[in-house]
């Protein structure tokens, strides 16, 4: 496909949620029972997709699902490379008349691997129609299993990507009534202590792989086991004060 040439396919980008299917919604869930194909995002070398076993239970036949392999790697030049390549192999669909969907993890526009398909199929062929539906993310998800307040008021919330370092983190906080902390993986561990060294530590709620094999939903940090480190699929809701009540707002 030329980048004048127009698509007569369609292609919708779904959100599904951190786990469970019953997360989705109605029109996500008529978009890939109506899909011709469903593409699904893994690591490269990875035994499976966890986007596609959020949407198991939709029964979708093997042959609707085509499986696309991303590098685990921080090199722009390999990952623009591979972008590049999937859109190619999106607008080829597209051209044959296809009704493409793709799924990701959570929202498709936070901090998802959607966000540069999405950029390349438009750099590539800018003539492409692109919906998206949006998706529940996990922290939203970890807010309700928890009867958690992500915010009341005019309290600040800041959803962060997990700083490198202890101090930046600690400033983040200081910063902001509540933090939404992604991405967090082997930094658990310092997390941890900084939260307990600045006596917040029980104001807090995590989740791990929320609606999956091997899930945490608590709020009770103190007691949690440190040998079930929370890993990559894991959300932090840390605050630095109880919930007030509406009077006290």
């Amino acid at each position: 496909m030329t980048e004048t040439q127009t698509s007569s396919g369609s292609f919708t980008g779904i959100g599904v949620g951190p786990g469970p299917t019953g997360y989705l919604t109605v029109k996500s869930q008529q978009a890939l029972l109506d899909a011709d194909l469903v593409l699904v995002p893994k690591a490269q070398g990875g035994k499976k997709s966890t986007a596609l076993s959020c949407i198991q239970d939709l029964q979708l036949p093997e042959d609707k699902i085509v499986h696309l392999e991303y590098p685990m790697t921080n090199e722009t030049a390999t990952l623009d490379a591979r972008y590049d390549e999937v859109a190619n192999q999106i607008a080829d669909y597209l051209q044959k008349d296809l009704r493409i969907a793709y799924v990701t993890l959570g929202d498709p526009y936070l901090f998802s691997t959607y966000i540069y398909t999405v950029q390349a199929l438009k750099r590539n062929f800018p003539d492409t129609e692109i919906k998206t539906y949006p998706g529940i993310s996990s922290f939203q998800a970890l807010a309700s299993a928890l009867n958690m307040p992500l915010g009341t008021g005019k309290e600040k919330i800041l959803i962060l990507p997990c700083p490198d370092a202890p101090h930046e983190l600690a400033q983040y906080i200081e910063q902001n009534e509540n933090v939404v902390l992604m991405k967090i993986g082997d930094r658990f561990p310092w997390v941890y202590e900084l939260l307990k060294q600045m006596d917040i530590l029980h104001y807090c709620a995590l989740g791990k792989r929320i609606g999956l094999d091997n899930e945490i939903l608590t709020r009770e940090l103190e007691e949690l086991d440190m040998d079930s480190k929370p890993g990559y699929l894991s959300v932090m809701l840390i605050r630095k004060s109880e919930v007030l009540a509406r009077k006290d707002v």
